[in-house]
């Protein structure tokens, strides 16, 4: 046996910014691509729709230098916050940020196909539950 450390729980979470911000690197493209510059409109236009601030400041909107220092692996003094993040997924439709996120606590995102294919599990052991039932009445019958 070992004596459980108060912070054994706590190593994922000095991984989970940059795997965060490397995630949206991924999805927000090459740093001149016409993704990435079209982006903070689209990041803006989200907040905006459900009227947050996705920065701290006084600024209602984010520029292009705002995203770049979010995605900057180098840059520690400005993470993008979880707000910004869920904006970020509503913007480009993609959730490898979120499960970035996620998987740094050990959770991971379910697709509709991994609804599906849980779902068919589900109804299989369900049905094979209720064929052993029938079988034990069918016995109790004889």
């Amino acid at each position: 046996m070992r004596q459980a450390s108060l912070f054994d729980h706590c190593a994922p979470l000095a991984s989970a910014m940059p795997a965060i911000k490397a995630a949206m690197r991924a999805v927000a493209g090459a740093p001149e691509g016409e993704g990435r510059k079209a982006l903070p409109d689209k990041l803006n236009a989200v907040a905006g729709a459900s009227g947050v601030r996705l920065t701290a400041g006084n600024v209602r909107s984010i520029s292009k230098d705002t995203l770049d220092k979010w995605l900057s692996p180098s840059d520690e003094g400005h993470p993008p916050s979880i707000l910004a993040v869920l904006a970020f997924y509503l913007a480009t439709d993609d959730p490898a940020p979120l499960r970035a996120m996620l998987r740094s606590v050990g959770l991971d995102l379910m697709t509709e196909e991994d609804r599906r294919f849980r779902d068919l599990g589900k109804l299989d052991a369900e049905m094979k539950a209720a064929r052993k039932r029938r079988k034990l009445l069918e016995a109790s019958l004889q």
